[in-house]
């Protein structure tokens, strides 16, 4: 008898599976993801202005919004001439990583902690090294950076560039301080820090 519910529950599940392809359940449910990613930008903009105010972003950089990654929401900063991403991170908590740890030097503990977590994931990094430190002067405040260089393995390109920035804005839920994590990363030689530095000093925060 069991076996027999058995059969019966897979039948039903496989005629499902059947129905929902059958019927346009997949082509509706990847055009409602696409919608969700890539809105009109005018709603991009009112949507996620716990990001900072983007309505100044040049027409070069197409946004986009993200799934939560490891409960994290992202947001996406594709710039179309070469086709490189920006990604912004919503940390929630200025405990994990917040700008004052660029001023005081505790990033570089912090970045150090955070690679030696991930040593054994599939992406890793070697002989990570800070190259640079400084701020953009966005629209009404100071976004602290680091440029780095490093090697990395299960990459197409094994030798990389990238900047990492960081910046709060009030939790319009809580009214409590979230750090913004800005992270940008390619190929050595197609490395332009300008496309990140162009990005951030026109968000308003």
């Amino acid at each position: 008898m069991g076996c027999l519910k058995s059969i019966i529950k897979k039948i039903i599940f496989i005629a499902l599976v059947v129905a929902f392809f059958a019927f346009g359940g997949y082509t509706f449910t990847v055009q409602k993801i696409k919608e969700y990613q890539n809105p009109p930008r005018s709603k991009f903009i009112e949507t996620e202005k716990n990001y900072g105010d983007f309505s100044r972003v040049s027409g070069d950089y197409q946004l986009c919004r993200n799934f939560n990654l490891f409960g994290y929401k992202k947001i996406n900063a594709k710039y179309l001439p070469t086709e490189q991403k920006i990604t912004i991170y919503d940390l929630k908590d200025e405990n994990k990583i917040s700008p004052q740890d660029f001023e005081n030097g505790e990033i570089d503990n912090k970045i150090n902690a955070l690679l030696d977590k991930f040593k054994d994931s599939v992406i890793t990094f070697e002989d990570f090294k800070i190259i640079q430190k400084d701020f953009y002067n966005a629209k009404n405040k100071k976004v602290p950076y680091l440029a780095y260089q490093a090697k990395v393995k299960n990459l197409p390109f094994k030798n990389v560039m990238g900047v990492i920035a960081c910046y709060s804005t009030k939790n319009p839920k809580n009214k409590k301080d979230s750090t913004k994590l800005v992270l940008y990363m390619v190929d050595v030689k197609a490395f332009n820090p300008a496309i990140v530095r162009d990005f951030v000093q026109v968000i308003e925060f």
